[in-house]
């Protein structure tokens, strides 16, 4: 129960760390696309069926796609987010509440938390093994975008 409770708080960090990814694809991209391409002097051969267009341009296609779809996982991941938070905030023990909202909404780094809770080690751990028993994890996610 525990490990599944963990996975679905988690879901925030891995959607953001995805999103960061597509993020530098699409500054990758840029860079290419304003970079030039050396003039090249020789005999040229055509044939067949090659595309003529500029290589940027490709590019900026490539770009536009790469946005649309960090828009849409930007989307998901403000449902998510919504979504664990809402759920966190069910809970009945102030300090779990604490807890979880430091690890997995800012992440937070344990060290941080002993010192926000003003508890021991151990102690910190105890609270969030019990708010990961307490906490509901939604079955069904609603879709709140369209």
């Amino acid at each position: 129960m525990t490990k599944t409770t963990k996975e679905y708080l988690k879901q925030i960090e891995n959607m953001n760390r995805y999103i960061e990814q597509l993020l530098s694809e699409v500054e990758e991209l840029r860079a290419l696309s304003q970079s030039l391409s050396g003039t090249q002097f020789g005999e040229r051969i055509t044939g067949g069926n090659k595309n003529n267009e500029a290589a940027f341009v490709n590019y900026i296609l490539k770009i536009n796609e790469l946005e649309t779809k960090i828009n849409q996982e930007i989307d998901k991941f403000i449902d998510l987010k919504t979504t664990i938070i809402k759920a966190i905030d069910e809970l009945e023990n102030l300090e779990e509440r604490m807890v979880l909202r430091a690890r997995y909404i800012s992440g937070k780094s344990w060290d941080d938390i002993y010192d926000q809770l003003n508890r021991s080690r151990s102690a910190a751990h105890r609270v969030h093994a019990s708010a990961l028993i307490n906490l509901k994890v939604p079955t069904k996610v609603e879709n709140k975008r369209d």
